[in-house]
């Protein structure tokens, strides 16, 4: 697969890891699913992949149970999808314990758990997940905390994610943060750079006035489910 000391075979990779995979090792049968749903040296199979990461997460492959939470997920079976979280979470996944978070945000489970989503999010945040600490900086920010709100904002913009730093270039535009009018200006460039499109526009703004008739701007919010699949 990697060509390690070998020509690059992904067919013969994918042939040995579907051996091995039918043999019961995790392992393979993940890295089979893998290639089957990216579709990595071999036609892609969503259906044979689910099959695939399946196996894995019944055996409990943390990787393989957020895959299938996210397929889960993705089919409207979020009881199903939760229990994957959370298996995927116990043993440590931060982006599971974003997802939990995610669930009882939403009305997916039933009536939103604004509490329990804070716990999980919050627990993600304390290992370092940038996206988590956007959710959080959004919470704080409904909530009326703009000092906890920056601070969030900060720690996952630090980090490089997009939404994280437009959320802190527009704080600085509406002097809801402690920044000066460049900073707010280079956070917003660096979301536009990364591809967050709001940031585009305030930047059109920008660009056709001066600093006297400079636009606001509002924060805004991205929650992204975690699918989480990645190449191992």
């Amino acid at each position: 697969r990697n060509g390690d000391g070998v020509p690059v075979d992904k067919a013969r990779a994918a042939e040995l890891y579907r051996r091995a995979a039918d043999m019961g090792e995790s392992d393979a049968q993940y890295d089979l699913a893998f290639m089957l749903d990216s579709g990595e040296g071999v036609p892609a199979d969503h259906q044979e992949a689910e099959r695939y990461f399946r196996m894995a997460a019944d055996q409990g492959d943390s990787d393989a149970c957020l895959c299938m939470g996210g397929i889960l997920f993705e089919r409207g079976e979020y009881k199903d999808a939760e229990e994957c979280f959370l298996t995927a979470a116990m043993k440590g996944d931060v982006k599971a314990e974003y997802n939990i978070g995610l669930l009882y945000m939403g009305d997916y489970l039933g009536a939103p758990d604004m509490a329990k989503a804070e716990e999980w999010f919050s627990s993600a945040a304390d290992k370092g997940f940038a996206l988590a600490h956007t959710i959080l900086g959004t919470m704080a920010l409904d909530a009326g905390d703009a000092r906890e709100a920056e601070r969030r904002f900060r720690l996952s913009a630090e980090q490089g994610e997009p939404t994280a730093m437009y959320n802190l270039g527009a704080m600085g535009l509406s002097d809801q943060a402690r920044m000066g009018f460049q900073e707010a200006v280079e956070w917003l460039t660096r979301a536009a750079r990364a591809g967050y499109e709001p940031a585009y526009e305030v930047l059109a703004r920008l660009s056709s006035q001066n600093r006297a008739g400079r636009p606001g701007a509002r924060p805004g919010n991205r929650s992204p489910m975690c699918r989480g699949c990645r190449r191992r």
